[in-house]
């Protein structure tokens, strides 16, 4: 059975939560990551709107609002604008799977008190971005999703420090 690929202009809300770690994005995704005191959840609907290359690629706009608590207590709006999710995978019959990247603005109510902790700077205004798996049964509305997640200042092109997630949750496909 073939897993079924979205139709050309998809919606989706998804809700994840993650904890903060204090380490570089690439240190992050390795098991001696050190974890933070700090984590988030967000809701994020998004919005598909192109398919290219027989779709095998979506390209989306993403809005997510995160509530950030324990060792920082402030929210964050995130517009990833440019997403895009490759979707063939050999075993997409058996489990449906799609690997995601995204990026745009963020912006902090507050001062992110791991960013400091991490980099002795920081700023409300930084570009977030992130990756992610998702995978599910073929043909189903839902899935699950795991994601970096991901603030900083660009290379220097802002003046701010730093901060990633390690985030897992689920998608809602309507």
């Amino acid at each position: 059975m073939e897993p079924t690929i979205a139709a050309a202009h998809e919606h989706t809300w998804a809700i994840y939560g993650g904890i903060l770690t204090e380490n570089s994005w690439e240190k992050s995704l390795k098991p001696d990551a050190d974890m933070a005191e700090a984590y988030v959840v967000v809701v994020a609907p998004s919005w598909t709107f192109y398919w290219l290359f027989e779709k095998k690629i979506s390209l989306s706009v993403e809005a997510q609002l995160g509530k950030h608590f324990a060792g920082q207590d402030h929210w964050e709006i995130n517009l990833p604008i440019v997403g895009f999710r490759w979707h063939p995978f050999p075993w997409n019959a058996h489990v449906d799977t799609s690997f995601a990247w995204g990026i745009g603005p963020s912006y902090a109510s507050q001062i992110p008190e791991i960013e400091l902790i991490n980099s002795d700077k920081s700023h409300h205004w930084l570009i977030h971005w992130y990756g992610e798996f998702s995978f599910g049964p073929p043909s189903a509305d839902w899935e699950f999703l795991a994601r970096l997640q991901h603030r900083s200042d660009g290379f220097g092109a802002l003046h701010g420090g730093s901060s990633n997630a390690l985030c897992a949750g689920l998608r809602y496909r309507f």
